[in-house]
């Protein structure tokens, strides 16, 4: 695209306040995204209000809001806008961004905007393919991995079985899909382990970043942790602590999100 108008990439996440991670996932998604279009001026927002304050008040790192990314970029004179989201699935918090979005549809002259990560058909089985690709050294008899996304009491939780099912269209019997919160799907993999006679769990978050989640409700030594319940139950458990932001592939599917998105113009 010819940059005959003033133009900006403006990426959107729910943002993280662990730094080491940050860098890993966020940070290298906006990189690529960068350099995908660089004909493009790069911004960024979260949709964390909490995280933004921690980021402001703990480390002195001012990120904006949508709202007010958008804002600024009206004030600095940029009048086309394509907006990459990095969530993962159509929950609250992509509705809440898109929400605001639509409030600026009119006032740029082009607001476009690419989709999260599972939205068609095909982004789920690019996303399996991936992982099973990226993981395949985790993978052996009696082990069982279990992809750990988010949960929400939004429809859109559908998403993680939808998932499940695309791992095992895929021939990936042995990935399970469990969410961390609002979920009854914890007793649900814990079933299937049992019953595929598996011995040792391997817990991967499906998040993009391997943040406070990672760290506390799948990974942590805490009574209600997804390592404590299987260690409980008698299970050899490995952790992998490494957000979904940290995979090529994955990466690359946000570009490619994008610049779908960009054929709206």
């Amino acid at each position: 695209m010819e940059k005959k108008k003033k133009s900006a990439i403006l990426v959107i996440s729910f943002g993280t306040s662990y730094q080491d991670t940050r860098k890993k996932t966020l940070d290298a998604i906006e990189k690529e995204l960068k350099e995908e279009f660089s004909e493009y001026d790069f911004r960024r927002a979260y949709t964390s209000p909490t995280i933004i304050r921690i980021l402001k008040e703990r480390d002195g790192m001012i990120v904006d809001s949508v709202k007010e990314a958008l804002e600024q970029l009206w004030r600095d004179g940029y009048r086309v806008v394509l907006a990459q989201s990095t969530h993962v699935i159509h929950g609250f918090e992509y509705d809440r961004m898109m929400e605001v979005l639509n409030q600026y549809q009119e006032k740029f002259e082009q607001l476009v905007y690419g989709e999260a990560l599972l939205t068609e058909e095909e982004d789920y089985q690019e996303a399996v393919r991936i992982l099973g690709r990226e993981l395949e050294n985790y993978r052996r008899r009696g082990t069982d991995l279990i992809f750990l996304g988010h949960g929400t009491e939004h429809i859109a939780n559908a998403s993680y079985s939808r998932l499940q099912e695309k791992f095992w269209q895929e021939g990936y019997l042995d990935c399970l899909v469990g969410t961390v919160e609002a979920s009854e799907l914890a007793e649900q993999v814990e079933v299937l382990v049992k019953k595929r006679h598996s011995h040792r769990v391997v817990l991967v978050p499906f998040l993009v970043v391997a943040g406070e989640h990672v760290c506390r409700d799948i990974a942590g030594e805490q009574e209600n942790s997804w390592k404590s319940r299987f260690l409980r139950n008698g299970y050899q458990v490995e952790c992998v602590l490494k957000g979904l932001g940290e995979y090529k592939g994955i990466r690359q599917m946000y570009i490619r999100h994008a610049r779908e998105a960009e054929k709206n113009y």
